[in-house]
């Protein structure tokens, strides 16, 4: 795991202006620019926060990612185990 360009993705989708926006609207290029391998970027775009988590991402880093993504607080963690297995389906 990339654990500093997912920590830097993190930060810079929070505080650099436009970032977030860009992200929305084509993330494979907004990634691109981050040292993260294939399965960070699937996860980054699934909004995988156990995938994230069990791999080994700092867990403020995590939950700031996941919040600016417009994942609920609640959901961040239910849907996965403690290895970060998913139990919903996907």
């Amino acid at each position: 795991m990339s654990i500093v360009g997912l920590n830097r993705l993190a930060r810079d989708l929070e505080h650099v202006p436009g970032l977030l926006g860009r992200f929305e609207a084509d993330p494979r290029t907004v990634l691109s620019a981050y040292p993260l391998t294939t399965g960070e970027r699937e996860a980054v775009t699934g909004r995988d926060s156990g995938r994230l988590l069990a791999h080994g991402m700092n867990p403020v880093a995590l939950r700031n990612l996941m919040v600016v993504l417009g994942v609920p607080h609640g959901a961040m963690y239910a849907a996965h185990d403690a290895d970060g297995h998913r139990h919903d389906g996907r």
